[in-house]
């Protein structure tokens, strides 16, 4: 429901990237250890809806949204409900539209998650794969060139997903064809998953 993650590293992946580079089965998470805490996330996310709502325990919606599995980790699902509740909050009747809040929040929390190397790890070595097969980048290159990222830009292609999500994006990366623009071509294998990171009404 959100495209910031993505959108906010394409401006810096457009840049620093490149020019790193050349320098140098069943339900959704059914499998995954972190599905616990993703729907304890995703129930506190319901919550802070149905009180911006203003529905409190009332709220119209609460079973479908608890029911929902967003493809957000839950880290990142937490910080962001967070913030969205505070800002909303703080901001009062002149709070800006919900998707300008989210960019916003998108911007505070991602530069304050704990890096989770075990989570980002297949996602990782799938990117510099497919960038040793379409590319010509070497392996170390790119592994070279994703350390010397900020952590907030490499959050947006990583830990920002849950495990299913990052391991759905990882098999698209592998299996996808290479393309004249990779770029686009990497990005659209993360859409369908950006999409989905966070559940509304």
């Amino acid at each position: 429901m959100i495209r910031r993650p993505i959108l906010a590293a394409s401006a810096a992946l457009a840049v620093a990237l490149p020019l790193l580079l050349a320098a140098c089965a069943g339900g959704p998470g059914a499998n995954y250890p972190d599905r616990p805490g993703i729907s304890t996330a995703q129930a506190s996310w319901c919550a802070a809806l149905a009180k911006l709502d203003g529905a409190g325990d009332k709220w119209d919606h609460a079973a479908s949204c608890r029911s929902a599995f967003p493809t957000a980790s839950a880290q990142y699902l937490k910080g962001m409900t967070k913030c969205l509740v505070a800002r909303t909050e703080a901001a009062g009747a002149k709070a800006p539209d919900r998707s300008q809040l989210l960019g916003e929040c998108n911007d505070e929390v991602t530069v304050a998650l704990r890096p989770d190397e075990a989570s980002a790890r297949e996602v990782l070595a799938a990117r510099c794969a497919r960038m040793d097969r379409c590319e010509k980048i070497s392996v170390d290159d790119c592994k070279k060139a994703i350390d010397k990222l900020e952590s907030a830009v490499r959050a947006t292609f990583t830990i920002v997903y849950n495990q299913a999500a990052l391991h759905e994006i990882a098999g698209c990366l592998e299996s996808s064809g290479c393309k004249p623009d990779e770029d686009a071509a990497r990005e659209a294998c993360y859409k369908p998953l950006n999409d989905k990171l966070f559940w509304f009404p």
